[in-house]
């Protein structure tokens, strides 16, 4: 355990920089909007760094029992829930601290925003680059108690980078910084609440997208022939890959320089894997004629064994119809 509470510190250490940058345009404007003695200031930090604490401590022991990873999709969901809260803490932060400026009556709902313990908890649960690595690293070691130990080393480290934040919060005491630090924590709120909206939006999308019928196209199928459909132009390039499909694939592979009366003979070669000159799909009579059907798109002089390698390696899951392209653009960037 003290091995892997090592770990931890030094996990948190070196990413501890990462942190900073993550977590110190939120926290500061926290600390800005109201004064604080120094010693008040570092009291705030460390209410904020135990509410990190029992988030750490929970998705520590969290992850090491379910020795998981927790799907892409989840973390974006919950990240964007906590994005959405933050961004609600934030606001009604800033409305409180300027209520109480101005000696108003402050509404109860923004009180709770009096303790930098919520603040700590929400950004505890925001799933930044740091918190990942140390999340990851907790499921390869399994076991509560070890995913726990993990994280309070993790911690440990990032406070370092933390702490001094409490020196800068004495700014605090010019009267137009904190003026600033309440438009910064509106201005945040915003920005969180549409990375919050737009997070909710794209799982929403993508759990619907899991709903609708699926289905697997793998472009060596041995029951599937290929066709090769090129243009004459390009005729040598597209006779070369016909020669090195005939070697990979099981099944039979059809060559044909495209014609114009080619389409009324289309269905002919039902079901069947389309390798299509990308050339030909310019045009776009063409192109809706091949709309329904699966098909790579090919650019001549695409290396033909960098595509043939990546079509072993990968099969393709679709909802509709399957168009993929080989494209020198797309092997550049």
């Amino acid at each position: 355990m003290l091995q892997t509470l090592i770990e931890g510190t030094i996990l948190g250490l070196s990413t501890g920089t990462i942190c900073l940058v993550t977590c110190a345009p939120i926290y500061l404007p926290y600390l800005l909007t109201e004064d604080r003695k120094l010693s008040k200031s570092i009291f705030t930090v460390l209410e904020i760094s135990v509410g990190r604490f029992f988030s750490y401590l929970a998705f520590g022991a969290v992850a090491g029992y379910t020795g998981a990873q927790i799907s892409s999709i989840d973390r974006e969901l919950f990240t964007s829930i906590a994005y959405i809260l933050l961004s609600a803490y934030l606001v009604l932060s800033a409305v409180r601290t300027r209520k109480k400026e101005k000696k108003c009556h402050i509404p109860r709902v923004t009180r709770f925003t009096k303790s930098a313990f919520i603040l700590g908890i929400l950004t505890g649960i925001s799933f930044c680059p740091p918190f990942l690595i140390a999340l990851s690293k907790a499921v390869d070691l399994g076991g509560v108690f070890s995913g726990m130990f993990l994280f309070l080393g993790f911690f440990v480290g990032t406070s370092v980078f933390l702490l001094p934040l409490a020196f800068v919060g004495q700014l605090s005491k010019i009267t137009k910084m904190k003026l600033i630090a309440q438009f910064a924590s509106i201005f945040i709120a915003v920005w969180f609440t549409f990375s919050g909206v737009k997070g909710l939006v794209h799982t929403y999308e993508h759990k619907k997208l899991e709903k609708l019928p699926s289905r697997i196209v793998e472009a060596f199928h041995p029951d599937i022939p290929i066709l090769i459909l090129a243009s004459e132009k390009n005729d040598d390039y597209f006779s070369e890959l016909q020669d090195s499909l005939i070697v990979t694939h099981r099944n039979r592979v059809y060559y044909k320089i495209f014609e114009e009366n080619f389409l009324d003979s289309l269905d002919s070669y039902k079901p069947s894997i389309l390798f299509i000159d990308s050339e030909l799909l310019e045009n776009n009579i063409i192109e809706k004629n091949f709309e329904h059907l699966d098909y790579f798109s090919v650019e001549s002089e695409y290396p033909i064994s960098q595509m043939l390698n990546f079509l072993r390696m990968f099969t393709f899951k679709i909802h509709d119809n399957l168009h993929w392209e080989f494209m020198e653009e797309k092997l550049n960037k």
